[in-house]
């Protein structure tokens, strides 16, 4: 399947090489963030970002290119994510056209958070809805106020269903009286470094059988 449209893809480098990579990265005028996971095995992750218009084939293409001229520089290349906006060909619309669990929605919601803001609180809120925290380790506001980053992924469901999950967690961190600023959605359709997130957002082992009951 090609997912034709639009792309938007990370390559994720080792936390030591952030910096380097910042400047690599603004030489050749490429967008770089390094985002800070709340928990996790690998919290520090360093990454560029490409954009690509066409097929999933011409994204890992652009993907494979520039992470040879990352090697060719001594840069290790640790993951490569390839995202599809959620309106390109073959995401999926209904649970009945889910695919695997190697391809996944993910929601990312901006926060704009008062100085002194409870995490613990705000993660506990995440959870239940399969999410949790980031945060962007060069974004320092000059008016004390925090940004994260709540990311919620869905697997082996389809679009509509994962609307529905994302309205469900905006609805309770809104109920809590948080500032959401943006909101993002995606589809995975290639993630070759995934463990690189082990133990930062829990998605339930019997995740299948929800999504079972909920189409019934």
């Amino acid at each position: 399947m090609d997912f034709a449209g639009d792309f938007e893809t990370h390559l994720t480098a080792r936390p030591a090489a952030a910096e380097r990579l910042a400047g690599w990265a603004a030489a050749r005028g490429l967008k770089f963030v390094h985002i800070v996971l709340d928990r996790g095995r690998v919290a520090s992750q360093p990454m560029l970002t490409l954009r690509t218009r066409g097929t999933l084939g011409d994204a890992l293409a652009d993907a494979a290119r520039t992470t040879a001229d990352l090697r060719a520089d001594g840069f290790e290349v640790a993951r490569v994510k390839v995202e599809a906006a959620p309106w390109n060909a073959g995401v999926p619309a209904d649970d009945a056209d889910a695919l695997g669990p190697g391809y996944y929605f993910e929601h990312h919601l901006k926060l704009l958070l008062d100085p002194g803001f409870d995490a613990a609180a705000l993660a506990g809120a995440a959870r239940p809805h399969t999410a949790h925290l980031s945060r962007n380790a060069r974004r320092v506001r000059a008016d004390g106020r925090q940004e994260r980053f709540v990311t919620q992924r869905c697997r082996r469901v389809g679009s509509r269903t994962a609307a529905r999950r994302l309205d469900a967690l905006a609805g309770e961190l809104r109920a809590r009286g948080h500032e959401i600023v943006s909101v993002e959605r995606e589809f995975v359709v290639h993630d070759a470094g995934e463990s690189l997130d082990d133990g930062w957002i829990e998605e339930p082992e019997r995740f299948g059988r929800q999504v079972e009951e909920e189409t019934r």
